[in-house]
C-alpha cells in the first residue's frame, strides 16, 4: 500500500505530467474526487509542485536587454515590468527593483560618487542595508543654493552613508555653476576643494544624474540659467546633461564656455569609473541618455518596459 508521501507525489505526477484529469486519478488510485484534490492541493503547499506563471513579458525584457546591450555596448541592463501608468508609481516600482540590483555592484573599499536629484533620493530609500565600513561617499556635483529647487544633495549623501555604513563622506562645498571660469580656478586653488575634487575625479563607483533641456531643468530652477540660454544650448547641439555637464547625441561637451564654470565630476571620471549606474523611467531624459550610452559615460541602467522601447525607437 502507498504511504501518504508516495500518493501525493503520485497524484501530482499523474495530474501534472500526465495531464490525467481528476476524475481519471480517482478512478485509478480507488480514491474519492475531494481526496484527490485534496492531495494536489497539499502537494501545492508542501512545495512539491511549485507553478509559475509565466509573463508574456518575460521573452520580450530578455529581447530588449539584449538589444540595448548590442546597440550600446554595455555590460549590464536591467529592464523592470512596471505595471503602472502613473509616473510617480513607475518611478518607485523601477527603483525597488533597481537599487537592489545597484547595490550588486559596491564593494568595500569603493570611492562611490553621487550626484543629486529625485531619482537618487528616492533610489537610495530602497537600498538594503549592508556594511561597507571601509568605502567611502563622495559629492561629485556642486551644490544649488536656491530653495525653489531642492537637489536633495546633503539629504542623499546621508542616506548613502547610513544605508551603507560608512562614516567617510566629502561633500562638495561650493556651488555647480559661477559666473565665470576665473572663480572655478580661485575655487580649486583651495586646498579642500581641490582635494575633494581630486577625489571626485578618481571615483570607482558613480551615480550620475540626467538633466533635460527645459524649463524643468534644476540649474534653470534656481537661476543659474535662463530659459533662454537653456534654448541656446538646444541650439548648439545640447541633447541634455550629465551632472551638470551639457552634452550632444554623442556624449560629447556642446559648449566649453558653460563646461569651464561648472564645478563637478569631468566626463572622462565618469569613463573611467568601474560602474557608472543610472536608472531613467522618464522618455524625456532619452535624449541625454543615449549621449550618455554612446559616450561611454554609463555602463549599467536600469529602465522600465516602456523606457526601453522608446530607448531603441529613438536611437
Amino acid at each position: 500500500m502507498l504511504k501518504n508521501e508516495d500518493i501525493i507525489h503520485t497524484v501530482a505526477r499523474l495530474y501534472y505530467q500526465d495531464n490525467l484529469s481528476q476524475t481519471e486519478i480517482s478512478n485509478c488510485l480507488e480514491l474519492s474526487k475531494s481526496k484527490v484534490s485534496r492531495l494536489l492541493a497539499k502537494a501545492r503547499e508542501d512545495g512539491i509542485v511549485r507553478i509559475q506563471i509565466k509573463s508574456p513579458y518575460d521573452t520580450n525584457i530578455q529581447k530588449l536587454s539584449y538589444r540595448i546591450k548590442e546597440q550600446f555596448g554595455i555590460p549590464d541592463v536591467m529592464i523592470v515590468d512596471a505595471p503602472y501608468e502613473d509616473p510617480s508609481m513607475n518611478l518607485n516600482y523601477t527603483l525597488s527593483k533597481a537599487a537592489p540590483y545597484f547595490q550588486s555592484f559596491l564593494r568595500d573599499r569603493d570611492k562611490i560618487g553621487v550626484a543629486w536629484g529625485y531619482t537618487l533620493l528616492k533610489m537610495v530609500e530602497e537600498f538594503e542595508n549592508i556594511s561597507l565600513s571601509s568605502a567611502s561617499i563622495h559629492q561629485i556635483t556642486g551644490n544649488l543654493d536656491n530653495a525653489d529647487a531642492n537637489n536633495f544633495a546633503n539629504e542623499i549623501v546621508r542616506r548613502f552613508a547610513n544605508k551603507l555604513e560608512i562614516s567617510t563622506l566629502k561633500t562638495l562645498p561650493c556651488p555647480v555653476m559661477v559666473e565665470n571660469s576665473i572663480i572655478v580656478d580661485l575655487l580649486l586653488h583651495d586646498s579642500k576643494i581641490s582635494k575633494v575634487m581630486e577625489q571626485v575625479n578618481t571615483i570607482d563607483i558613480a551615480f550620475p544624474n540626467i538633466g533635460t533641456l527645459s524649463s524643468h531643468n534644476c540649474l534653470c530652477l534656481s537661476g543659474y540659467m535662463s530659459i533662454a540660454q537653456i534654448q541656446e544650448m538646444q541650439k548648439k547641439g545640447a541633447v541634455g546633461g550629465i551632472c551638470s555637464r551639457f552634452i550632444d547625441k554623442n556624449g560629447n561637451i556642446v559648449d566649453s564656455s558653460y563646461d569651464s564654470r561648472t564645478i563637478s565630476i569631468n566626463l572622462e571620471a565618469l569613463k573611467n569609473a568601474r560602474h557608472s549606474l543610472l536608472c531613467v523611467t522618464n522618455e524625456e531624459k532619452i535624449p541625454a541618455l543615449i549621449g550618455c550610452l554612446r559616450a561611454g559615460l554609463v555602463n549599467v541602467l536600469a529602465l522600465d518596459i516602456l523606457t526601453a522601447e522608446k530607448l531603441l525607437n529613438m536611437a
